[in-house]
């Protein structure tokens, strides 16, 4: 199994062997670090050996040249913050293989540069531009509103990750997914959007709009409602199209809220459907109208697909602090998706 070879070289002894460990106990699976101290054992090394990607920091930003001419990809960590830059210049472009990111930042930030500069290469996962049409498009949506849609849906991405190369996308309104994931993006859905609608989106410049938590990756949520409601049926399917053509992804989350146009439509692309719902009266006349809506909307042949989850749970157990994940994984909420998944648990139509 091929693991990206990445050359980490800097002069700074403590930073170095800080970020080499945090490499090899977080991404041992996919990353091999070699690390170099001295500019002049690097340029030795690089006269026989290709590295798939070279970091270059204090003591080495000017050895760049080299490593460019011999065709390895270069990220180069800055002690001063860089300053806003164009949008131009924001990205990879053809032909460059430098990107200058400040070397302070989170770990995770970090990384995820790392992913848009190599083209996000995965080991063990065959390239999903050989698998043309097999994307499995799984969606969740709760009828009733669900409070728990979002950590089912999460919880739910993360077993499939075990297996799976796998994308999770929320398609819903104010759901406080940043902070209570303590997510770091910059991008988010409306710039991914705006770029796919423009058709100027590469693998370099997709990739920065992609953020790992966990075993699977994330598009942030739109942070303006508004580009969500003018999310149509042409984006969904161009988005679609490119993750079939252009990643590695085989398995799409879609978290579908009330913000979604003609939610029968979106679902009608999914090859499983999941919807959690509540026992009682009140959820049950909900659920009914939502049948009664995909049979008005001729979508009969939806129901075959659709699980209905009956989640027990709120969110007023949930407290801020610690990874959310983990303790969404880990909880008698994670339990009891495990046992449904595996078919302990049964959802009823």
């Amino acid at each position: 199994m091929h693991k990206l070879d990445v050359a980490f070289c800097d002069t700074n002894e403590t930073y170095g062997e800080r970020f080499a460990t945090y490499l090899m106990e977080h991404k041992a699976k996919e990353f091999t670090v070699h690390l170099f101290r001295e500019p002049e054992l690097f340029l030795q090394k690089i006269k026989s050996e290709k590295y798939d990607l070279v970091i270059l920091g204090s003591g080495f930003l000017e050895l760049g040249e080299q490593a460019e001419l011999l065709e390895m990809a270069i990220l180069i960590l800055s002690e001063n913050m860089p300053k806003q830059l164009a949008e131009d210049n924001t990205y990879l472009q053809p032909g460059k293989k430098r990107t200058v990111i400040f070397k302070y930042q989170p770990m995770e930030m970090i990384l995820h540069e790392i992913m848009a500069v190599t083209g996000g290469k995965k080991t063990g996962k065959e390239i999903f531009t050989d698998r043309f049409g097999k994307l499995e498009i799984i969606g969740v949506y709760s009828p009733i509103r669900h409070e728990m849609q979002m950590p089912f849906s999460m919880v739910l991405s993360s077993i499939l990750a075990k297996q799976r190369r796998v994308l999770y996308i929320n398609l819903m309104q104010s759901t406080g997914f940043l902070k209570l994931f303590d997510s770091q993006a910059e991008y988010d859905m409306g710039d991914l959007v705006l770029r796919l609608r423009k058709g100027i989106i590469e693998s370099g410049q997709f990739l920065r709009n992609v953020y790992e938590m966990g075993d699977f990756s994330y598009v942030a949520p739109f942070r303006n409602p508004e580009q969500l409601g003018e999310f149509q049926m042409n984006d969904y399917l161009q988005l679609l199209e490119y993750l079939e053509e252009n990643t590695e992804f085989d398995t799409v989350v879609f978290d579908l809220g009330t913000g979604v146009y003609s939610i029968a439509v979106f679902l009608e692309h999914c090859s499983s459907i999941y919807c959690p719902v509540k026992e009682g009266y009140f959820y049950e006349c909900q659920k009914e109208e939502f049948v009664h809506y995909l049979e008005l909307a001729k979508k009969g042949e939806l129901f075959k697909r659709l699980q209905f989850v009956n989640l027990p749970f709120t969110a007023k157990g949930i407290r801020g602090g610690g990874n959310m994940l983990e303790q969404l994984i880990w909880s008698e909420f994670g339990d009891y998706i495990r046992e449904y998944l595996a078919g302990d648990v049964y959802g009823e139509i």
